[in-house]
């Protein structure tokens, strides 16, 4: 078990509890805007000023009333305000309801504004949630403004976030796509669901994510996500997160499966991408770019991440290109290219067992910085923590890298490590 990474989520749980930042790029679907139940007609005015959050809460109850449908709005600043949650947690603005799409005619000229004065302390609000379970909702083509700036001293908080569906319950069938989210408190973007019940074939696509406070997009307890094309910056903690530990009865089976996260581009965020006790997973052509901590990181709670693919992402400027910690239940590192690192190209921390690096491109900021480092957290621990069944072959670095600096090892345990050739190439 990773023991900062247990802290790290355990203060998250309860951040939630007490109580998510995103922006979005369109993607290649056709423009074609559904006017369906125009907020306008029940009352929406968007002039940056009037309180549209009934009007709009309205709208979306009578299309889910009627089962479902699209409800939409056109150019304008719409304001909103938080009221009592209906699921009795903190605050929110919009609640979403089964079948319903929420759809803007223009992203950047369909603006959600949060009004200002809308956090306290410890506030758990969230500007668009659902009650429980939601199926077969949609997000699209509209911007969210959180108005960080208008929150005053809570302007740093994490609880909550701009689009959080599925707290207490999870979310089927639902798409999150071509948004805006900016200047969210909390998440950008977040999809739960529970251990017991798992969020299932959900698509966050061609979104835009900046400035949250916390985390830019996130799913927990999920068997089915798909994160594509989204770009993400300037997230105070990670950029994309995905995660699945059973933290209460702590079994060491991932309880979150089958995500692709794919094509995105992330950029000056903590993590650019999370992989935390999942399994079934893959992290492809993604571009992460001068992140504080590490272009991708696999961490263990209790749950063993499992058949795990890292390929073909391009890392460039972050202290660590790969970064693993805890005992794994296979994970591949191919085909990547790594540069400007400062720390490692790939570390291994607290106990790393059965991981696999090939074909990878390694370019670090100086000659003497390490490609591969074994770090345990803690020297002559009870066990000695170990590595275990590594694999590190046929990797390309600079011509002129300092021989001495390819492994570098810190463990006093080893089972099993084989660290083959690298070859050294051209920069």
């Amino acid at each position: 078990m990773n023991k900062d990474g247990l802290s790290r989520r355990s203060a998250l749980a309860g951040s939630l509890l007490v109580m998510a930042s995103a922006a979005c790029g369109k993607i290649g679907a056709p423009d074609t805007f559904d006017h369906g139940r125009d907020v306008r007609d029940f009352g929406a005015i968007g002039d940056g000023v009037a309180d549209d959050t009934a009007a709009f809460q309205r709208a979306i109850d009578e299309a889910g009333r009627a089962g479902g449908g699209v409800v939409a709005f056109g150019p304008g600043t719409y304001l909103l305000r938080y009221r009592p949650a209906e699921d009795g947690d903190g605050l929110s603005a919009l609640t979403m309801r089964s079948g319903v799409t929420l759809e803007g005619s223009d992203r950047e000229r369909c603006v959600l504004k949060l009004a200002d004065g809308q956090i306290g302390p410890g506030t758990y609000a969230r500007t668009i949630t659902s009650r429980g379970e939601i199926s077969r909702a949609k997000l699209h083509r509209f911007s969210i403004d959180g108005n960080r700036a208008g929150q005053g001293s809570q302007r740093d908080d994490i609880n909550g976030g701009a689009v959080l569906l599925g707290w207490k319950g999870r979310c089927l069938d639902v798409v999150v796509e071509d948004l805006h989210v900016r200047n969210a408190i909390g998440q950008g973007i977040m999809l739960l669901g529970t251990i017991g019940t798992l969020s299932r074939n959900l698509r966050i696509v061609g979104n835009r994510v900046e400035r949250s406070s916390f985390i830019g997009i996130q799913c927990s307890q999920f068997d089915g996500v798909t994160i594509q094309d989204n770009a993400v910056s300037d997230c105070r903690d990670n950029g994309i997160d995905v995660y699945g530990d059973d933290t209460n009865g702590h079994s060491p089976i991932a309880t979150s499966h089958n995500a692709r996260i794919a094509g995105n581009d992330i950029q000056r965020c903590s993590v650019g991408v999370f992989l935390e006790t999942v399994a079934d997973s893959v992290a492809l052509n993604n571009n992460i770019v001068n992140c504080t901590s590490a272009g991708v990181r696999v961490n263990r709670i209790h749950g063993e991440p499992r058949n795990l693919t890292i390929a073909d992402n391009r890392i460039t400027d972050t202290p660590t290109g790969v970064a693993m910690g805890g005992d794994t239940g296979g994970v591949i590192i191919r085909g990547n290219d790594v540069r400007g690192f400062t720390t490692a190209g790939i570390e291994f921390g607290y106990n790393v067992s059965r991981v696999t690096a090939t074909d990878n491109r390694f370019v670090p900021a100086t000659r003497s910085t390490p490609i591969v480092l074994g770090t345990p957290t803690v020297l002559g621990s009870k066990p000695e923590e170990m590595l275990s069944f590594i694999r590190i072959s046929n990797n390309r670095i600079p011509a002129g890298h300092n021989s001495a600096r390819l492994f570098v090892n810190r463990y006093r345990r080893l089972n099993g490590v084989d660290i083959g050739q690298f070859v050294k190439a051209l920069n």
